[in-house]
């Protein structure tokens, strides 16, 4: 009985065993009866060197094909004893109906990095499998035994000619470092680094050459020289003046291309002088438009442009020096805004009385800051030491301008203010009417006829004007007065805001 369970068992097991599917590749066909030889044995003979390529399994045979080709040309590098990339042009396109024995090609090497060697290497011999996931070629090339030799000797030479020029490249690098032409050091250590990478015999000069770029690239600082805030809606901005120096001896760095970001791509950012340092490490930097209408984000970093070759080179690398520029990059935020908003201007009142000019500093100072209130960079300027001069050889104006220009060099406009002041008398006694007569009304008039200008200190031009007149009235002069002082005020928020 206990016989008869493990034939049960065994036969249920072994029916279940042979419903199972096989999913492992099968080989559908070859390109030949049989494996070739040199596959399984390296082929050898005195005039030539042979190098086998296999393929990594691919759906596509032409891909096959080139991958087989890649691999036994780089072992042959390999042999010889090049580090560098491979480029392969064909005289022949491969097909499936191409005869294995006969098909031959040329390959044209590209050796980067060592000089201009090319070589015409034949393929003497191909095979493919064919499974059901794909295909497996194989390839077998062979080169002269005299090239190789000769090949093997002209690369000992340029790997040590390598050498001494990389070398002597980073060494003036770091002498240039010392004296303070750091851009000067940091492209002689980015050829060396260029230089020694070609060979792997030289790999310690390229480790020494990042090494020292690194410290080059974290000894720089960017700084701000001046104080900008603003963007003009107009077009321009405050001058951005930026200056590079390094924590070596904390000396300027001249020369040095500079880059930016920010947070509008339709913003056009210009440099008066381009966009490399000048002697003294700065650069002003202008954002000539925006398409913003608050604010602007703007980092200036230096230009990743000289380590292009690095992206291709040495990825992880180039990765680190970007992470580098980040870090040191200089992130500002300019509000945007009119232009005579953000101007640091003067503001100087003058009210015109019976052709007397007079000052009057608590009113000035008043209007002032309800000019600041609304976003104005201004300044309220005693000016009444000029109003005493009896030198009469400039205009008020231009003697007021002159001196804003020798004691607020800071200032750069003038919001000029004339008030002309008029007493009309009293309506109806002293202003009469041709319809009607009003009698003696007891209200009296007062007009204020006032001109605005914004004027540039430097160029002396008035770059916006604007006239208005506002009358008072009131039981008393005093009252008339202060009606048309307030229309005046209510008025001058209409120009300004």
């Amino acid at each position: 009985m206990k016989m008869k369970r493990i034939l049960i068992l065994f036969f249920i097991l072994f029916s279940c065993s042979s419903n199972v599917k096989d999913t492992s590749p099968r080989l559908i066909k070859t390109s030949s009866p049989n494996q070739p030889y040199w596959i399984l044995k390296k082929k050898s003979t005195d005039e030539n060197y042979y190098f086998v390529g296999i393929s990594k399994k691919n759906k596509n045979l032409q891909e096959a094909r080139k991958s087989a080709i890649d691999d036994a040309a780089s072992r042959l590098l390999e042999f010889i004893g090049f580090r560098a990339t491979t480029k392969f042009q064909s005289t022949k396109q491969y097909s499936d109906t191409d005869d294995s024995s006969t098909f031959k090609e040329n390959i044209i090497q590209s050796i980067e990095g060592k000089a201009s060697a090319s070589i015409a290497t034949e393929i003497e011999d191909v095979y493919y499998e064919e499974y059901t996931d794909g295909y497996v070629f194989y390839v077998l090339i062979k080169s002269p035994v005299k090239w190789v030799e000769n090949e093997r000797k002209r690369l000992k030479q340029l790997v040590l000619s390598q050498r001494e020029e990389a070398t002597r490249l980073l060494t003036e690098a770091k002498k240039l470092y010392e004296t303070g032409e750091v851009v000067k050091a940091l492209d002689n250590a980015l050829s060396a680094l260029e230089i020694s990478e070609r060979a792997e015999e030289n790999s310690d000069i390229y480790t020494d050459s990042k090494d020292f770029i690194t410290q080059i690239i974290s000894s720089l600082r960017i700084s701000l020289n001046n104080k900008p805030s603003f963007v003009y809606k107009e077009g321009g901005s405050d001058d951005i003046e930026i200056i590079v120096k390094t924590t070596k001896n904390f000396t300027p760095v001249k020369g040095l291309l500079m880059s930016y970001e920010c947070n509008d791509n339709e913003s056009l950012i210009t440099a008066k002088k381009g966009f490399q340092t000048d002697e003294n490490g700065t650069l002003t930097l202008n954002v000539e438009k925006t398409s913003l209408k608050d604010e602007l984000e703007l980092t200036i970093l230096f230009s990743l442009k000289r380590f292009d070759n690095l992206k291709k080179l040495d990825e992880d690398f180039y990765k680190d020096i970007k992470k580098y520029n980040n870090l040191l990059a200089l992130k500002l935020k300019l509000k945007i805004t009119d232009k005579f908003k953000a101007i640091q201007s003067a503001v100087v009142l003058i009210d015109v009385e019976n052709e007397k000019n007079k000052f009057f500093p608590k009113f000035q100072e008043e209007i002032t800051g309800k000019l600041a209130n609304k976003g104005f960079q201004v300044k309220a300027v005693d000016i009444s030491k000029i109003l005493k001069e009896n030198d009469s050889s400039d205009s008020l104006r231009d003697k007021i301008l002159k001196f804003l220009a020798k004691d607020f060099k800071e200032l750069k406009n003038l919001i000029l203010i004339y008030r002309n002041h008029n007493y009309l008398g009293e309506l109806g006694k002293d202003i009469k009417f041709t319809e009607y007569d009003l009698g003696s009304s007891e209200i009296k008039i007062y007009e204020i006829q006032t001109s605005i200008s914004i004027i540039n200190i430097s160029t002396k031009e008035t770059e916006k004007g604007y006239k208005f007149s506002v009358k008072g009235q009131g039981l008393n002069k005093t009252q008339a007065i202060d009606m048309a002082d307030k229309k005046f005020l209510d008025k001058l928020d209409e120009f300004f805001n």
